[in-house]
């Protein structure tokens, strides 16, 4: 019996399902933007969870970047940035044995944001050929990144708490037991990728430890709002749009507290009340915008 399996046996030996752990790897994970859409619709998922459409600056920038491993004597350093072009310098670095270093300028390479081509001043220079190149695949096409964020994205939306400070492991609660499974078929039909969902069952430990982990994550959100709000009382915003979008952070934390509370009998000491307060602190800012 494998690892997995004989977490997954004892896991499940508890009572109603609570939830479930959610762990992943990407493995050659780019996906061209088409292909990801598809995959994402077929799973059900929404599309407002998908990243942007790679744009031709991100792809230029990422076409560089890896343009530039393995050249440990050559350097793309950005000699201009402007509305009408971003240019990258393909520069050679010397070393004289005597502590001095000598630069040489061997191309330009540029992405034309007005055309969204890239053009250079030396068409057969190798890095400008392999820039050139990895550019036109790079304009239709997601990386890995793109792809761990709309799994973070779209976990978020399942009212995930992350078991770990720095992510990598969550827990979702039962009522997305579905929307989990559909993640993970689509996820799972890019490159070599796999996401490894695990039950939970009810028992004193997992209820215990998963409402610590969901109280601390309230809390923490909480806490964040409320020193945001505090900011805008001292400064308010320009835009009453920012004001506007905290209020539906309120009624978003409420609701995830509520669902909570339903899967593990978590209370989160006043958050109605502070979250009632909050409201009323952007309504009068709102209101005072308002009357400006």
């Amino acid at each position: 019996m494998s690892a997995l399996s004989l977490i997954r046996k004892t896991l499940a030996g508890g009572g109603e399902h609570l939830g479930d752990l959610i762990w992943w790897s990407l493995a050659e994970a780019r996906v061209e933007r088409d292909t990801l859409v598809q995959i994402w619709r077929d799973a059900g998922l929404p599309a407002d969870l998908l990243p942007e459409a790679p744009s031709s600056e991100k792809a230029f920038k990422a076409a560089v970047r890896e343009a530039q491993v393995g050249q440990p004597g050559r350097l793309l350093r950005l000699a201009k940035d402007t509305s009408e072009e971003l240019v990258f310098g393909v520069v050679r670095e010397d070393r004289a044995g005597d502590g001095s270093l000598a630069y040489t300028q061997e191309a330009r390479v540029a992405l034309d944001r007005g055309r969204d081509i890239v053009v250079t001043d030396v068409p057969a220079h190798d890095l400008v050929v392999d820039i050139d190149r990895r550019f036109k695949v790079l304009r239709g096409t997601h990386v890995p990144d793109d792809v761990r964020r709309t799994l973070v994205r779209t976990l978020g939306s399942f009212a995930a708490v992350t078991l770990r400070p720095h992510g990598g492991v969550y827990w979702t609660p039962a009522p997305f037991a579905a929307q989990v499974r559909r993640m993970q078929d689509a996820v799972q039909r890019i490159g070599q990728s796999s996401v490894c969902v695990l039950p939970v069952h009810r028992s004193v430990e997992a209820e215990q430890t998963l409402g610590d982990v969901a109280r601390g994550s309230i809390e923490d959100e909480l806490a964040a709002l409320r020193s945001e709000i505090e900011g805008f009382v001292a400064l308010p915003p320009e835009r009453m749009s920012t004001l506007e979008r905290r209020l539906d952070a309120f009624e978003a934390l409420r609701s995830r507290a509520r669902l909570y509370r339903d899967v593990l009998r978590v209370e989160v000491d006043t958050l109605d009340q502070q979250l009632d307060q909050l409201t009323s602190t952007v309504g009068r800012l709102i209101e005072d915008r308002a009357a400006a």
